[in-house]
């Protein structure tokens, strides 16, 4: 038996009545129809036909009065949880946010709440509804809110998928792309689709038309056609639920912020620094090419992030380090000139081209501040998550690589200003420097202040702590460095980086695909 021959559900004269004799009103009456894997079946009539309770007792929401349902084809009874349905109508819960509304029913089944988030984020992604994941109903239009619906109906990973007339509230537009999503949601969870609805071009859009009236089923199935897919056609795979064995899925594209995450982003961006300075200073290159080679690099690793399916710490840290080189490079041209006062022991000139704007720290910060609080508004006004690990959309990550390679750019202008201009010497800096993000630290605690706010000045931060750092590790010993050298510096923390990039790595494979955002059998 194939798995289009597969029965799902069969219909044997059930029937629905409502109130008692001898004003009992006939919902359903009598129907009789099976439900195939990989159906498309529209169910057309006018309002109170019976379209909408037939639904329910498909759904097992509601118990026929006469007759019999079954579900041969779940693997267990009551149905209710192995089928999906999308009510006619608003059904968001007003309190929760998009993706609490999406993680719902798996939250309610007991699933955690990690793995719910993970799930529901995904769902979002499948209907074209990611950015919206921390919106609450009441700023969603009616369409981003039925795309929501249809979102949570699939996070359970239905096998049957009932629609009660999805398109009713919306023009033919709205109406058209809701569709769109639906037959997405029913391709990728591999579900039967049956749509309640009462307009033709709904209707024509389903493989099956079947008839109600006067709370009778009529059946008039046509021969399969193509069914119309979803424009922006997506290629995700659901992952397994309560003991199904199918493929894994993927979410996080960004890594988990946990205590080998911040050092590991401390020792990337105290590379790029030693690493821009290897480059720029003690092979001459000077900061005009060595600027442009590294952009060069930061574009090719972002490329590969970018296209990655989910995170990989081998594509996402390059890109750290990347930018972080670029930032050391860019801060220095605009704040430095070819003055001998920044030329390494014993450079006399560096690289072709000119050398610095000679702008100074001050006005170099100013105008990277104001980029950044540029990017920052940009990135509120689409509406993306300033939450690292909810960022699924391609033009969420692009927002946060844009403000991740300016913000290391800022950092060393503010790394560099207090080593070598403040008095406070780069023991001295480190050691302020830490003092701040240890008051970070302890804020986390504090109820009013967001943790995504804290996250962003610690991100920021740690780029100064590690061109500090770096400052400290190359320079010469008169200048209160310890004169290990840019190219020693940079070997030892390629090795760290390397190291803990692999045992990441190798955590996320033990776990059999955990950091994809697998929701544990």
């Amino acid at each position: 038996m194939t798995t289009a021959d597969t029965l799902l559900l069969r219909c044997e004269q059930a029937a629905r009545t409502h109130g008692n004799e001898p004003t009992a009103q006939g919902a359903v009456n009598s129907a009789t129809c099976e439900v195939h894997a990989g159906d498309r079946i529209a169910i057309m009539g006018p309002s109170g036909s019976g379209k909408s309770t037939l639904l329910h007792l498909m759904a097992d929401v509601v118990q026929p009065t006469a007759g019999e349902i079954s579900w041969p084809g779940l693997p267990r009874v009551p149905a209710r949880g192995q089928v999906g349905v999308v009510l006619e109508g608003p059904t968001l819960v007003p309190a929760l946010n998009v993706a609490e509304n999406a993680a719902l029913p798996l939250v309610l089944a007991g699933v955690p709440k990690e793995s719910a988030h993970l799930r529901a984020l995904h769902c979002l992604t499948v209907v074209a509804a990611a950015e919206l994941a921390h919106k609450m109903p009441a700023e969603l239009s009616g369409g981003q809110a039925k795309h929501v619906a249809i979102a949570r109906t699939l996070a359970t990973a239905p096998r049957l998928i009932l629609a009660d007339d999805p398109t009713s509230d919306f023009d033919p537009d709205t109406g058209r792309r809701v569709m769109d999503v639906l037959f997405a949601a029913a391709d990728e969870a591999g579900a039967a689709l049956v749509v309640a609805t009462r307009d033709p071009e709904v209707a024509g859009r389903l493989r099956k038309r079947w008839a109600m009236h006067e709370g009778r089923l009529h059946l008039s199935p046509r021969p399969p056609s193509p069914v119309t897919k979803a424009r922006w056609a997506p290629v995700l795979t659901l992952p397994a639920v309560e003991g199904e064995s199918t493929a894994q899925y993927v979410v996080r594209k960004l890594p988990e912020v946990t205590l080998a995450f911040w050092i590991m982003k401390i020792a990337a961006t105290t590379l790029g620094e030693t690493a821009g300075d290897l480059f720029a200073q003690t092979l001459r290159l000077g900061y005009f090419l060595t600027t442009i080679a590294l952009f060069l690099m930061f574009v090719v690793t972002l490329l590969v992030q970018l296209r990655a399916k989910h995170y990989n710490p081998f594509f996402y840290w390059p890109v750290i380090v990347s930018t972080s080189m670029v930032g050391t490079t860019v801060s220095d041209f605009m704040n430095r000139d070819a003055s001998s006062k920044y030329l390494a022991k014993g450079t006399t000139a560096l690289g072709w081209g000119p050398q610095g704007l000679g702008l100074g720290y001050p006005t170099g910060a100013a105008i990277l501040i104001t980029l950044l609080g540029v990017i920052f508004v940009a990135w509120k006004f689409t509406g993306q998550t300033f939450v690292i690990r909810d960022i699924v959309t391609f033009r969420g990550e692009v927002l946060f690589w844009s403000a991740i390679l300016v913000s290391n750019t800022l950092g060393t202008s503010m790394g560099d200003f207090l080593s070598d201009s403040s008095g406070l010497g780069y023991v001295g800096s480190v050691l302020l420097i830490t003092g701040v993000l240890l008051v970070l630290v302890a804020l986390i605690r504090v109820p009013f202040v967001p943790n995504v706010v804290l996250f962003w000045i610690a991100f920021v931060l740690t780029r100064p702590f590690g061109a500090t750092a770096g400052d400290y590790l190359t320079k010469p010993i008169a200048k209160g460095g310890l004169d290990l050298g840019t190219a020693g510096s940079s070997a030892v923390l390629l090795a760290v980086l390397f190291a803990f990039m692999a045992y990441g790595h190798f955590r996320d494979r033990a776990r059999g695909g955990g950091a994809h955002g697998e929701i544990p059998q």
